[in-house]
């Protein structure tokens, strides 16, 4: 068994670091990074819906955490493959407490 499980894992392609980047969208509603010195950091992170409009895909509602805030823009936690980083920050409009 271990010989099978050795063979299995000779014959797996190592995936690059772009291995999903034909997946990548932009978020439409995405706003600019704001200075770090302007960033409130959620201590703890708060439980929001955040509205994310995908270039290709369209309106998402997701449910998600608040990481920061910086005036009325707010940095919401997300992971997924059409997006690279693993945050995007949205106008306070896009997002509310759950």
């Amino acid at each position: 068994m271990a010989e099978d499980l050795a063979a299995f894992l000779r014959a797996q392609q190592v995936l690059g670091a772009d291995v999903h980047a034909h997946h990548h969208q932009a978020i439409r509603n995405a706003r600019p990074i704001p200075p770090a010195g302007r960033q409130v950091a959620a201590k703890p992170p708060i439980d929001v819906t955040a509205w994310l409009v995908w270039e290709r895909d369209g309106l998402e509602l997701l449910d998600t955490t608040a990481q920061a805030w910086a005036g009325r823009d707010v940095l919401v936690a997300i992971n997924d493959v059409r997006w690279p980083v693993l945050g995007v920050w949205l106008a306070a409009q896009d997002v509310r407490r759950r």
